[in-house]
C-alpha cells in the first residue's frame, strides 16, 4: 500500500522551499530526487502536505540502523501516553472506507509492534520459508511457461506485451496458488489492489467489502476443510495456542501478502526486463554466463525495485539520530531508493552491474527493507523474477524493445514511476 499515512509531530506551516514529498518532480523520479536528499544530510526534514512534517533518514547505514531500532515503531499504541493522530486512522479516514471494513484495517502486521507483531509474523513465516519456497519452483516454471506459449500464440506479429501478459498473470497467479485463493474469487483481489495503488475512495468503497467478504469465506472454508495453503495456516492459527489470531488479523495478513505479493513482484519483473533491454551491454553479459543471474536479481532489486521506502515509522521518545532531535511522536521514513544508490556504500551506485556482489554477506540491497519487518515474501518475488528472466532469455535469446516502445512512466504516489506497457520483439 503506498506510504501516504500522516506525521504525528505537531503541526507547523510548511516553509517555502523544504522539501514536499508529493512534488510532481519527486514523484517522477524518486531516485534522483531523495538522492539529492541524501546528499543534504543524515536526517532531513520533508513535509507531506502544507501541515504535516516527516524526518527522512536516506543512507545505507542510517537505514539499516534505523530500522533495527526499537526506538522508532510502527504503531501509536507502542507509546506511552501518546496523544498525537494514529497514522493508520489517518489512512483509513482519508480513503473513506465504510465503518464495517475499517478494523480489518487497522491491524496489519506492517503497522503493528512486538509482542503482536511477533505473534502475527510468527504465524505466516513458515508459508515463506526456504523450502516451501525450492517447492514451488515447479509450479513457478510452468506458470511462466504457458504464459509465454499463450503469448506466443497471440502474437501475429512477433510483438510480445510482458506487463499484462507476462508480470501481472505470473505474480497474481502464484500468490493466490500460495495463498489458496481460487481462480474464480482472484478477480476481487486485482480489483482491490487496482483501487488501493490508485488512492481512489470511491472505488475502494466498493471493492474494499467485497475483497473482506471474499476473504472471510475463504478462512471459513478452510476452517472447515483445510489444504496446503496460507489460508488454511491463518485459519489454524486462530485457535493456536502460539499465535492466537484474531479474526481482523487474518483477513489483514491474507490481504497484505496478497497485494504485496502481486503487485510488488510484478513491477520487480517489469522494471528488471526494462533495465536489460535498456542496458545491451547488461543483456548480452547475462546471456553469455546465466549463471550472473541470482546476483544480477539481486542487483535489479537494488538499482529498479518496486519500493521507494518503508511505511512510516514514529518515535516512541526523545531522541538524537546522527545529530537530529527527534522528538516523541515525530513520524520518520527510512527511504530504499536512496539508500540503495548510496555512494558511501556502492561505487558507482548510479551505474546497473549485474556484476556487482556485496562485500559483507549481504543481499547487496535494501530492497525489501530491514529487521523485524524485512518483507516475509522476498524470497517468493526472486524465485519469480529469476524465473520469469530466465525462461524469456531462454526462448527468445533475440529479445529486444519493439520498435517505438515508449519508456514513459505512470507515476502513483508512493511507488516508481511504472511502465503501464512494455511491448518486445521476440
Amino acid at each position: 500500500m503506498p506510504n501516504l499515512t500522516a506525521a504525528t509531530a505537531p503541526l507547523a506551516a510548511r516553509p517555502p522551499g523544504e522539501l514536499y514529498l508529493l512534488d510532481p518532480e519527486l514523484l517522477a523520479d524518486p531516485a534522483g530526487g531523495y538522492g539529492r536528499v541524501r546528499e543534504q544530510g543524515p536526517v532531513v526534514r520533508a513535509w507531506l502536505t502544507d501541515t504535516q512534517p516527516v524526518w527522512l533518514v536516506t543512507r545505507y547505514d542510517d537505514v539499516r540502523e534505523g530500522l533495527r531500532d526499537g526506538r522508532f515503531v510502527s504503531s501509536p499504541d507502542a507509546i506511552e501516553d501518546h496523544s498525537g493522530e494514529d497514522p493508520r486512522r489517518a489512512l483509513v479516514d482519508m480513503l473513506n472506507l465504510p465503518a464495517e471494513v475499517q478494523k480489518y484495517f487497522l491491524v496489519s502486521a506492517l503497522d503493528t509492534d512486538p509482542p503482536a507483531h511477533t505473534r502475527t509474523r510468527g504465524a505466516v513465516n513458515r508459508a515463506f520459508g526456504a523450502r516451501r519456497m525450492q517447492a514451488l519452483r515447479p509450479r513457478v516454471e510452468q506458470i511462466t511457461a504457458d504464459l509465454l506459449d499463450d503469448l506466443r500464440q497471440r502474437s501475429a506479429d512477433g510483438v510480445l506485451e510482458l506487463v499484462d501478459g507476462l508480470a501481472y498473470p505470473l505474480a497474481v497467479t502464484v500468490v493466490c496458488e500460495l495463498a489458496g485463493v481460487p481462480e474464480q474469487d482472484r478477480a476481487v483481489f486485482r480489483r482491490w489492489g487496482d483501487d488501493i495503488l490508485v488512492m481512489e475512495p470511491e472505488r475502494l468503497r466498493e471493492s474494499s467489502p467485497a475483497v473482506v467478504e471474499t476473504v472471510l469465506r475463504l478462512l471459513d472454508e478452510r476452517r472447515r476443510e483445510p489444504a496446503d495453503d496460507l489460508l488454511s495456516t491463518l485459519a489454524a492459527a486462530r485457535e493456536d495456542e502460539k499465535f492466537r489470531l484474531t479474526e481482523e488479523e487474518a483477513v489483514a495478513m491474507v490481504l497484505n501478502v496478497v497485494m504485496a505479493g502481486y503487485d510488488n513482484t510484478a513491477q520487480l519483473i517489469v522494471n528488471s526486463l526494462a533495465a536489460l533491454l535498456t542496458h545491451p551491454d547488461q543483456l548480452k553479459l547475462l546471456q553469455s554466463d546465466p549463471e550472473l543471474l541470482p546476483g544480477a536479481v539481486n542487483e535489479f532489486i537494488r538499482w529498479c525495485g518496486p519500493d521507494i521506502m518503508v511505511r512510516m515509522r514514529i518515535a516512541a521518545e526523545d531522541l538524537d539520530f546522527h545529530g537530529t532531535a527527534v522528538r516523541k511522536g515525530d513520524c520518520v521514513q527510512f527511504v530504499l531508493v536512496s539508500a540503495n544508490r548510496d555512494p558511501r556504500r556502492y561505487p558507482d551506485p548510479d551505474r546497473l552491474d549485474i556484476t556487482r556482489r556485496p562485500f559483507d554477506g549481504t543481499e547487496g540491497h535494501i530492497g525489501f527493507g530491514h529487521g523485524i519487518h524485512y518483507c516475509v515474501g522476498a524470497a517468493l518475488s526472486r524465485l519469480q523474477c529469476e524465473i520469469a528472466l530466465h525462461t524469456l532469455l531462454e526462448r527468445h535469446p533475440g529479445l529486444r524493445l519493439a520498435e517505438g516502445a515508449s519508456m514513459s512512466r505512470t507515476v502513483i504516489p508512493g511507488t516508481p514511476p511504472r511502465l503501464p506497457r512494455l511491448p518486445v520483439r521476440i
